[in-house]
């Protein structure tokens, strides 16, 4: 996998390049079941999947977007946060998209890489062979999993950052359309996993949590995303 220090210094830049997820046109199935068969095949499904490639904000020179797991409930919390706050040795690629110079991080993780030598070795070759052969490297990217990819989780949008959160835990809200896809051997088969990601927004139509219209305050720590959570009615 790519190191967070070989593209940090242009991430902004590639995140700023994103599409919205609405957006973005539909995936076919027939490439989420092909995709699906290859990762199995290499011993890829238990650690990544895939992810709909998709940015929600413009975010300034000398950043990246950070995310880091907490609990009660159990959520993931991705920030922009400035890379000379960044300890480079404790964050590992989240989300990747295929470049110019291969596999390229656009989002990031507060936590060691998991160990990845059980996939296959020609993996990352097949995976990019068919995410080019088919025009599909501005649709489709590489997801790391982590800790809250054991269930379903919905993608909220906050200023400046987004939140990931049980599904089961989240109102006020509808879904919207699946942004990423983790993958299964079932009988010896290769399947797409019922639990995924999905994109989320408050029933008032509101893009972004508000509450009563109004923006969210500044959040400092997860007690504050906690509580303005609560207080727009979504947690």
């Amino acid at each position: 996998m790519p190191r967070f220090a070989d593209w940090s210094s242009n991430q902004n830049r590639a995140y700023n390049h994103l599409r919205d997820d609405a957006q973005q046109p539909i995936v076919e199935e027939k490439h989420i079941q092909n995709l699906a068969d290859l990762f199995v095949r290499h011993n890829a499904h238990k650690l990544l999947g895939i992810h709909l490639i998709h940015g929600h904000f413009k975010i300034p020179h000398g950043t990246v977007l950070l995310g880091f797991n907490f609990e009660q409930p159990r959520g993931r919390w991705a920030k922009v946060t400035p890379i000379e706050q960044i300890d480079l040795s404790t964050v590992h690629g989240h989300i990747f998209v295929v470049g110019e110079d291969g596999l390229c991080a656009y989002e990031y993780q507060e936590s060691p890489l998991p160990d990845l030598s059980s996939v296959g070795r020609g993996f990352l070759d097949d995976l990019v062979g068919y995410l080019t052969e088919h025009c599909i490297t501005g649709l489709i990217g590489l997801q790391v999993l982590g800790e809250c990819n054991d269930q379903s989780m919905s993608e909220l949008i906050l200023d400046q950052g987004t939140v990931m959160l049980g599904s089961s835990a989240v109102k006020g809200c509808v879904s919207t359309r699946i942004i990423g896809w983790k993958f299964e051997m079932v009988d010896g088969n290769p399947r797409v996993c019922q639990s995924n990601e999905r994109h989320a927004e408050m029933t008032s139509g509101n893009h972004k949590v508000s509450n009563a219209g109004k923006p969210l305050p500044k959040l400092d720590n997860v007690d504050d995303l906690k509580s303005a959570l609560l207080e727009a009615g979504v947690l």
